[in-house]
Parts: C-alpha cells; structure tokens; sequence
C-alpha cells in the first residue's frame, strides 16, 4: 500500500511539475506581462503543497524563505513599475538571508581545511570585486538609487549564500550539501539572467531559461528540506531505539 501511494505521489508530482514548467514556457513565450506575473505566483504554493502532502515537518527558517518568495513573486502581479521591481527585489532579498542563515547553521569551520579556506576567502574576495566592478557599470542604467542599493545587497547575498553553500559541502560532501549547492547555484544564474532580461535585452528565451532555474532552485530547495528531515528523523528512530534497549537492559538487570 505504501510503495502503490509512493509510486502514485511521485508521478503525480512529476506531471505537476512539467505542467508548471510547461506553463512558465508558454508564459515566456507570449510576453504577456500578466500572464508572466501569474505564472511566477504560483511557484511557492505548488512546491508547498506538494511537499505539505509528502513531508509535514518544515524548518521555520525555510518557511519564511517561502513566504518572501511568494512575496516577491506575487509584487510583479500586484504592484506596478519601479515600485513593484524594489518591492520584488526586497522579498528575494530577505528570501536569500533566509537560506543564508539556514546554510550557516550547517556550516562549522573546523571542517574546512586551512588551504580550503583560504581558497575559499580569495573566491570571496574576487567576486566581491567583480560585483564591485558591476554596480560601477551599471550606475549609468540604474538612476534609481534605492534600487542601484538593493541590487548590490540582493547580489552579495546571493554570493555569500553560494560561498557558504560551497563551504558546507566541501566540509561535508553528504547528499543534503550537494542539494543545498545546487540549489544557490540555481537561484544565483536565475537571478542574474533577471537582470540580464530587465537591464540589457529583453528575450523570451532568456526569461524562459530564468524562470525554469527558479522553479529548479525551489525543486532542489525542498529536497534539501526532505533530505535533512529524513537525517533527522534517523537520528531521533537511533536514540529511541537505544533508548528502549537500554530500559529493557536495566530492567532485565
């Protein structure tokens, strides 16, 4: 009965996914600004429903990442111009300090080599400069000030979340790490195609390709989520189980 519903849930999950790809597809496609919105909206609530079905126990942390997401999603649809883009660009934002903090709780310095971490600093340091470099160029189409700020904060979150997610997994190297990388990784080239389609040149292949690697961020986001949950909920079975057969010992004794 259980492997029948497992193998139900995840084709059902399957389909439901290609729909909402599919969906965003077309949505890009046409160009159509509230079609695109509407598209984007629904995200975060398949993604939590799907998981609420599968997995009841969320990290609290992880759930205000999803309501900021949902936020920022949801601000193209109902705010319009430059207010809707900053309001947008303040929810990712928070999202991403979010994930920031939730990555930082796995991380332990003691794990990472001397040599790494000094690696690790100087890839800091560089892409500091490069985005340095960025908001310098990019003074000229930016006049918004307010805006020009929340760029340079949303960007650096985005590389401290991809420094911190590759510290993890260098210090540990387990399937939640590399499912934790991928997913900064993700929501890292996603994010600057964003900017690539709003700043440069607008083309639905380009945002196509955004909005799929946002749907695949949020995908390996909540099987990280998953896999962390199924870690957890061993180590709590192993403590009880030698919990009971320590009583039974002492019992018996």
């Amino acid at each position: 009965m259980n492997n029948t519903f497992k193998i139900g849930y995840d084709a059902m999950f399957f389909f439901a996914l290609l729909l909402l790809i599919t969906l965003n597809v077309f949505a890009a496609y046409s160009e159509n600004p509230l079609f695109l919105n509407a598209s984007k909206v629904i995200f975060i609530p398949f993604f939590l429903i799907a998981f609420c079905i599968k997995k009841r126990i969320v990290n609290l942390v992880f759930i205000a990442f999803l309501v900021f997401s949902f936020f920022g999603d949801a601000s193209g649809l109902f705010l319009v111009n430059d207010f809707g883009t900053t309001s947008s660009n303040t929810m990712y934002m928070f999202s991403y300090i979010g994930l920031i903090v939730i990555g930082a709780s796995k991380f332990k310095l003691v794990n990472i080599d001397k040599v790494v971490g000094f690696y690790l600093l100087g890839i800091l340091l560089i892409n500091g400069y490069f985005l340095y470099s960025l908001c310098s160029m990019l003074n000229a189409l930016i006049t918004d000030g307010t805006e020009m700020i929340l760029f340079g904060t949303k960007s650096m979150a985005l590389i401290l979340l991809v420094f911190i997610s590759f510290a993890v997994y260098l210090g540990k190297q387990t399937k939640a790490s590399i499912l934790f990388l991928i997913m900064a990784i993700c929501f890292a080239f996603s994010d600057v195609l964003e900017y690539v389609v709003h700043y440069y040149v607008y083309n639905w292949s380009i945002l196509m390709l955004d909005r799929l690697l946002h749907i695949a961020g949020l995908f390996f986001a909540f099987q990280y989520i998953i896999e962390t949950n199924k870690v957890s909920k061993g180590i709590y079975d192993e403590k009880d189980i030698l919990e009971k057969t320590f009583s039974r010992e002492k019992i018996m004794a």
